[in-house]
Parts: structure tokens; sequence; C-alpha cells
């Protein structure tokens, strides 16, 4: 009995060494996985920090060298983005002012032991467009920011809101930022008459007519806040227009019109979209024509900056993605109202209206005043309300469109 005792004790002690010389060499493969196949935390950097746009419309883009969980903050006295991060190594960037654009400073560092923070100072009160996260080829995270000038009371509900949820941490939940704005111009005005047909009718006088009309029907959507560049019959320069469209933080521009044209046959409606070259000879003449408006004050036109910017230049072709996305809704939703247009109602030409890089642009020629038929139509208040009411329809699709899809143009 003793001795077999003793040979299970021997055994069991035997069992326990074996047992511990298996545990330690576990231990040292588990420890070596860990150190060959678990990388380190990677290190947050920033690489670049930069801003583009003017006093209307502000992007920021910030480089990391590793995806960075951020949010943003609003704050006051004076006006303030900021933008709350991890720890950040800033060592490769030399603290200056950034003074661009909408923003007067820009300053960043850090604000705990385990936090960052840059902050933005702001010539006016403002609203976040969008904010969003990427990786870029070179492996490097853009984070851009897009400001929009915006009213004190708006800006205010941004303070007293706290820090805004972003893109990464609110999951499926809309994040509504700012209404959708639509700014729409009612063409010529003041000593600008316009186009004028044979008994007497002002292009001027018709176009304030409809543009009041569409925004009436535009208005009875409490989601849309509708803006016209003129309400009266006052003359504004054409980049006047434009910068109006920038200064309201416009998601949308319809510019409308009722020219004359040497085909009294030709009649029906148009949108038009911009390019460098025009889709026909009609429409060359017509922007043409639309582009000499400021020669009436006496004053040379105004000229556009070529700006090189790449970012800008990328701004521009996703802007006229959106331009054309909606160009074909006012077609089909005018097409449902059985407002006539003329064929091919989807034209293209240089006009100087539709040349903001950042806001979706369309020109809307109602009908022709040298058409006797448009004529009788234009003037007539029910058939502008019924026109006014499928344009409003495309406006609201589209209004649903960039709310589902953001910044991503989509057919």
């Amino acid at each position: 009995m003793n001795q077999q005792r003793q040979r299970s004790g021997f055994i069991a002690v035997r069992g326990n060494g074996r047992g511990v010389l298996f545990l330690i060499a576990l231990l040292m493969c588990f420890s070596g996985f860990i150190n060959s196949g678990i990388a380190a935390p990677a290190k947050l950097e920033l690489i670049n920090i930069r801003a583009i746009g003017d006093n209307t419309r502000t992007r920021l883009i910030a480089v990391f060298s590793a995806n960075p969980a951020y949010s943003l903050q609003f704050l006051d006295h004076p006006n303030r983005l900021v933008i709350n991060l991890p720890v950040v190594d800033f060592s490769s960037q030399k603290q200056k002012p950034l003074n661009f654009g909408m923003v007067s400073d820009l300053r960043y560092g850090s604000s705990g032991p385990v936090s960052s923070r840059i902050i933005l100072t702001t010539t006016a009160p403002f609203s976040v467009e969008k904010n969003s996260i990427e990786q870029l080829d070179s492996g490097l995270w853009q984070l851009v920011i897009d400001l929009v000038k915006d009213n004190e009371q708006n800006f205010k509900k941004l303070v007293n809101s706290g820090i805004a949820e972003n893109a990464q941490t609110a999951g499926n939940r809309t994040i509504a930022q700012k209404p959708f704005r639509i700014v729409i111009d009612a063409g010529h005005g003041g000593i600008d008459s316009g186009a004028e047909s044979i008994s007497g009718v002002l292009e001027k006088n018709v176009t304030l007519a409809f543009a009041r009309s569409l925004r009436d029907e535009l208005e009875k959507n409490v989601n849309l806040e509708v803006f016209l560049t003129r309400d009266s019959d006052v003359f504004l320069r054409l980049n006047e227009r434009v910068q109006k469209a920038r200064s309201y933080g416009a998601d949308l521009f319809v510019s409308i019109h009722a020219d004359t044209i040497n085909m009294t046959a030709m009649r029906g409606a148009t949108v038009y979209t911009i390019s460098d070259q025009a889709s026909d000879d009609i429409a060359k003449a017509l922007a043409d024509r639309e582009n000499k408006a400021d020669l009436v004050d006496g004053l040379p036109p105004d000229e556009s900056p070529e700006v090189t910017d790449i970012l800008i230049d990328l701004a521009r072709r996703e802007t006229l993605s959106f331009s054309v996305n909606f160009a074909d809704r006012v077609i089909s939703c005018l097409e449902q109202n059985n407002i006539n247009l003329i064929k091919n109602p989807h034209r293209y030409a240089g006009f100087q209206v539709l040349k903001a890089p950042d806001i979706p642009s369309v020109l809307v020629e109602i009908g022709y005043l040298s058409n006797r038929e448009d004529e009788k139509l234009i003037t007539d208040p029910l058939w502008r309300r019924r026109a006014a009411t499928a344009i409003a329809n495309a406006v609201q699709q589209f209004a649903n469109y960039r709310n589902r899809n953001g910044n991503n143009p989509q057919p």
C-alpha cells in the first residue's frame, strides 16, 4: 500500500513537473505570438493641416498618420470650432496661426494626459456642412470639415448642443446639422430689363413673379429654407447673385429666365447646367447674351479668378455632378406636370451665374417671350403656380437625395 502510494505520489509529482514545464513553454510561445503578431497601437501624428475657401465657405483639411477618433464642439465669444482628439503628436508642425477664409486663427496642442484638440476661431458664426474621415491611397487618414457662414441664432443652437457626434460614432442615425437651403435667382432687374416680348412684357418682371411663386411653394416644406437674390425691381451684377447664394449657405441655386429668340416657333422650358463648351448654337447665344448683363451699369464685367487648387477642381466636378442630377429631376417633374419642354431640354453653356464651384446650380428658361403661346402661359398666375409646383417637387427630391447620399454624387 505504501509502495503504491509512493508510486502514485511519484507519478503525481512527475505529472506536475511536466505540467509546469508545459505551462512555461506555452506562456513563452504565447508571449512570442503577442510580440510578433500584435503591433502596438499606431502613433497618431498630425502630418499636415490647411484651409481653402473664402469668407462664406471654408474647408479644413487635416491629414493624420492613423485614423483619429474625433468629435466636434462649438464655442462662442469668440466663435470657435473645437476638434477633440486622442493624444496627437504635433511635433512635425510649426505652431503658427492659420488665417484663411473664415478661419482667423488656428491652434492645437494637448488638452490633458490622454487628449488633444485643434481649435479654429472664425470671423463669423457658422454651421458644419460636412465632416468626414477617409483613408488616402498613401495610407494616411484625411479629416475634412466644411464650414458655412450662418446666422447667430443657428450657431447658438450648436453651442448649446455641446459636443456633436461624427460619422464614426453616429451609427446609422442621420445628424441634421443645418436645413437644406435653396436660393432662387430672378434674372435681370432694375436698369436691366432683360428680354421683351412683342406686346411689351419684360423678362425682369416675369422672372420675379415666378421666383416668388416658387418660393411660396417651397416654403410649404418646413425642412427647406428659401432665399431670393432679389425680391424687388433692383439690379444685381452676376457675381453679386453668386455671392448672395454663398452668403446664405446655399445647397442649391436656381436662376430663372424667360428669353427671346429669333425662332418665334420655338417654345417650352429648358434647363441649363454649366459647361465651357455650349451644347448648341442657341445655348451659346443665350449664355453670351446673359453674360453681358453686367455691362448695362456702365462698368466692365467682373472677372472670375482662375483657381488652380486641385481640391477646388475636384469640388467643381462634384458640384457639376449634382447640378446635372438636379437638372434631370426638374425635367422629369415638369414633364409629369404637363409643362411643355423644348426638344432636348437639358442643355449646357458657360453661364457666368452658374460658376459657383461649391453650389449645385441650374438656369431654368421657363419659356420664350418671343413665342405668343409661351408668353400667354408665363404671364398666367395659375400656370406659374403649376410650373413652380413641379420645380418645387424636384427640389424636394434633390434635398432628400442629398440627405441620403451626402457628398457622393450617384445616378
